[in-house]
C-alpha cells in the first residue's frame, strides 16, 4: 500500500510541473508576442488578459480532447472485456477518465464560441457583448463555427461515456472524439495560404497523433500503480501506440515545418522558437518511451510522456494563435488563397497525367494499403498458405486508382473544375470501392493476425470479429442504409448548399472525398462483399439492389446536365483560373460524366456477382452429392420410409 501511495505522489508530481511549465509557456508566448498578431492581421488588440483568456482556454480544450480521446483508444486497445461484452474494471477506469474529460471540453468550447469570434473582432468579451457584435462575429469567421462543432460533438461523446460500457459501444465515441479533435486545427494556419492542401492533410494526421498520449499516458500509468491485470502486455501496447504516433508526427510535422516556417525564422521568431519546444518535447518522449520499455513497472515515467505531451501541446496551441512567417509580407494569388496552388492552365491529358499534387490523407492511405496487403499476403506464403492472385491484383488495382483519382492531375484540377471533380466523385464512389470489396481485406487479415490467448487481453482479430458482428455495423450494412446513404451522397450534396461551403475549403475535399469511398465501400459490401459479416440479401435480393440504385443514378446525371443554375458559382468564378472556363459547359460535362460512369462499374459488379452466385450453387450441389453419398440418399429413403407408412394405415 505504502508503494502505491509513493507512486501516486511522483505522478501527481510529474503531472503538476507539467501543467506549470504549460501555464508558464503560455504566458512567456502571450506576452512575447504582444499586439503583434493582430497588427499583422489589420484588427485591433483585444488587450492582454482577453488574450491570455482566449489561448488557455484554447490550452484547456486541445488538452481534454486529448484526454478524453487518449482515454477511449486505451479502454478499446488496452483492457480485456467480459463475456457480456463489455470492458473490465480498467476499461471501466478509462472510460470515466474520458467523461470527464470530455465535459471539461464541452464547457470550454461552448465558452470559446464567443470568446473566439470576439478575439477575431479585434474586441474585448465586454466591449463585443457591450456592443451586441457576437453573433454577427460568429456569421463572419470560421473559428467559432468551429467550436461549435467541437462543442455539439464533445457533447454527445460524454452523453455516450456516460451510458455504455460495451466496447463496440465505444467505438462510436470513439470515433466522433477523432473528428472533434480537427477542427480547431483545420481553420488555423496550415488551411491557410500556399500549399495549405499539404498542409491540411499533413496537419489531420499530426493533430491526430498529438492528442493520443496524454490521456493515454494517464490511464495506463494508473493501472501500472494498482497493478492491474495483463500490465506487461498494456505497457507494450503503449509503447506501440506512443511510437507510431511520434513516428507520424515527426512526419507530417516535417512537412508542417516546410510549408509554415523558414529556416531563417526558427530562431528569430516566436513561432520559431515555440516550435523548437515541440521539436525537444518529441525528442524526450521519444527517449522516455524507450526507457518504459526497460522499466516497465514505473509509472512515473508513463506518466513522464504524458507530461511532456501536455507540454507540447501548449507549445501547438500558442503556435496556433500566431501568424505563420511563411506568410508574412507576402501577397497571394486568388488560386492560392482558395487552392494551395496555381494551376499551369487549361485541362488536357498531358497536364492531368503528369501535374501531381500528393494528397496526403487518402494517398497515404492507398499507399499504406498496398503495402500492408502485401506483407499479409507474404506472411499466408511463408506459412504455406495460399491466397488469390485474382484478389491480390482487385485490392492493388483499387489503391492505385485510389491514388491516381486523388493525388494526379485529375484530382489537382478536381479542386478548380466541376467536371474533373465529377470524375473524382464517381472513381471514389462507383470503381475504386468495387476493387477494394473484391480484395476481401478483412478475410485477409483475418487468416493472417492469430488470435489473442485465452483469458488475455484482446488484440486486432478479436476488435475485427466484434466490430464485424456489432450492431453498428448490421446497421450501416443493412440494404436500407446503403441505398439510402448512396442516394443522398448525390442528390443532398450537389443541390443543397453543401456543396458550395465544403469546397471553398481544402478539408472540405478531403471529407467528401472519405464520404465517397466510405459510402461506396458499404454499398458494394452490401452486394459483392467476401468477408465476412451480417447477414445479406440472397443473391436475387443483391442483384436487385444494384439495379434498384441505378435510376436515381442517372437521373441525378440528367438532372445536372439540365440544371439552368452553376453548382458551385461563387467559389468558380473567385478563382479567377488563367484560362477562360464556361462554368455551364463545364457543369453539363459532369453532369455527362456522372450519366455514363456507373456503366462499367456495374457491368463488372453484376459480373462478380453472377460468379459468386454460381459458385455458392456449385458448392451447394458438391455438399448435397456428398451427403447423399454419405448417408445413402437419406432423404429419398426416409420419402420412401413415410409412403409405406401411409400405405400400411390405409390397409
Amino acid at each position: 500500500m505504502e508503494n502505491v501511495q509513493v507512486k501516486r505522489s511522483l505522478e501527481h508530481v510529474v503531472w503538476l510541473i507539467a501543467v506549470i511549465a504549460a501555464a508558464a509557456l503560455v504566458l512567456a508566448s502571450v506576452l512575447a508576442a504582444g499586439d503583434m498578431p493582430y497588427r499583422s492581421a489589420g484588427i485591433a488588440y483585444p488587450g492582454f488578459l482577453d488574450v491570455l483568456l482566449y489561448v488557455a482556454l484554447r490550452v484547456v480544450a486541445a488538452l481534454a480532447g486529448a484526454f478524453t480521446l487518449g482515454a477511449l483508444i486505451y479502454a478499446l486497445c488496452c483492457t480485456a472485456v467480459t463475456a457480456r461484452g463489455r470492458v473490465d474494471v480498467d476499461g471501466y477506469a478509462g472510460v470515466r477518465v474520458a467523461e470527464r474529460a470530455s465535459l471539461v471540453w464541452f464547457g470550454s468550447a461552448l465558452v470559446l464560441i464567443p470568446v473566439s469570434a470576439a478575439n477575431v473582432g479585434g474586441l474585448s468579451m465586454t466591449a463585443a457583448l457591450e456592443r451586441g457584435a457576437v453573433g454577427a462575429l460568429i456569421d463572419a469567421s470560421e473559428k467559432p463555427k468551429a467550436w461549435i462543432v467541437v462543442a455539439v460533438l464533445a457533447g454527445v461523446v460524454a452523453l455516450l461515456t456516460r451510458l455504455t460500457l460495451a466496447w463496440t459501444g465505444l467505438v462510436v465515441p470513439t470515433v466522433l472524439t477523432m473528428i472533434a479533435v480537427l477542427p480547431p486545427a483545420m481553420v488555423g494556419n496550415a488551411g491557410e495560404g500556399p500549399n495549405h492542401d499539404f498542409g491540411t492533410g499533413a496537419m489531420i494526421i499530426f493533430q491526430l497523433a498529438v492528442s493520443v498520449l496524454p490521456g493515454m499516458a494517464w490511464c495506463v500509468a494508473a493501472q501500472v500503480r494498482r497493478d492491474g491485470a495483463e500490465v506487461a502486455t498494456v505497457v507494450r501496447r503503449y509503447v506501440f501506440i506512443g511510437l507510431l504516433c511520434l513516428a507520424a508526427a515527426t512526419l507530417t510535422g516535417l512537412a508542417l515545418g516546410a510549408i509554415l516556417l523558414p529556416w531563417s525564422a526558427l530562431f528569430s521568431t516566436g513561432y520559431g522558437r515555440l516550435a523548437l519546444v515541440v521539436v525537444g518535447s518529441g525528442v524526450a518522449i521519444g527517449i522516455t518511451l524507450r526507457r518504459v520499455v526497460a522499466e516497465p513497472d514505473s509509472s512515473a515515467l508513463i506518466a513522464g510522456t504524458g507530461a511532456l505531451s501536455v507540454l507540447a501541446t501548449a507549445a501547438l496551441v500558442s503556435m496556433a494563435v500566431q501568424p505563420a512567417p511563411a506568410f508574412a509580407d507576402r501577397s497571394f494569388t486568388a488560386q492560392e488563397v482558395f487552392l494551395g496552388f496555381d494551376l499551369p492552365g487549361e485541362a488536357d491529358f498531358w497536364r492531368l497525367m503528369t501535374m501531381w499534387r500528393f494528397d496526403i490523407v487518402l494517398g497515404t492511405a492507398a499507399l499504406a494499403g498496398i503495402a500492408l496487403y502485401a506483407a499479409g499476403a507474404v506472411r499466408l506464403r511463408r506459412r504455406g498458405d495460399s491466397w488469390s492472385p485474382w484478389r491480390m491484383l482487385s485490392w492493388t488495382s483499387g489503391c492505385v486508382a485510389l491514388l491516381i483519382s486523388t493525388s494526379s492531375g485529375i484530382g489537382a484540377y478536381g479542386y478548380a473544375m466541376f467536371s474533373m471533380h465529377m470524375i473524382t466523385h464517381m472513381a471514389l464512389n462507383m470503381f475504386v470501392p468495387v476493387l477494394l470489396v473484391l480484395g476481401a481485406p478483412v478475410t485477409l487479415l483475418l487468416r493472417t493476425v492469430p488470435a489473442a490467448p485465452k483469458d488475455a487481453v484482446p488484440g486486432v482479430r478479436e476488435w475485427v470479429l466484434w466490430m464485424l458482428h456489432s450492431r453498428p455495423t448490421a446497421i450501416l450494412a443493412h440494404p436500407g442504409t446503403a441505398i439510402t446513404a448512396f442516394v443522398l451522397s448525390l442528390y443532398g450534396l450537389y443541390f443543397t448548399p453543401l456543396f458550395e461551403n465544403l469546397i471553398r475549403y481544402h478539408w472540405g475535399h478531403v471529407l467528401m472525398n472519405v464520404h465517397f469511398l466510405i459510402i461506396g465501400y458499404l454499398f458494394y459490401w452490401a452486394i459483392i462483399g467476401i468477408d465476412p459479416g451480417p447477414r445479406r440479401l440472397p443473391h436475387l435480393g443483391r442483384l436487385g439492389m444494384l439495379f434498384a440504385i441505378m435510376p436515381f443514378h442517372a437521373f441525378f446525371g440528367v438532372a445536372v446536365m439540365s440544371m439552368n443554375t452553376i453548382i458551385g458559382e461563387r467559389f468558380y468564378q473567385q478563382l479567377q483560373l488563367p484560362w477562360h472556363l464556361d462554368l455551364m459547359a463545364d457543369q453539363r460535362v459532369g453532369g455527362g460524366i456522372a450519366w455514363v460512369s456507373g456503366e462499367i462499374p456495374i457491368l463488372l459488379v453484376v459480373g462478380a456477382l453472377l460468379t459468386q452466385w454460381v459458385a455458392q450453387d456449385r458448392r451447394t450441389a458438391v455438399r448435397t452429392d456428398r451427403k447423399d453419398d454419405e448417408y445413402a440418399d437419406s432423404e429419398l429413403a426416409a420419402y420412401n420410409a413415410m409412403l409405406e407408412k401411409l400405405a400400411q394405415s390405409r390397409r
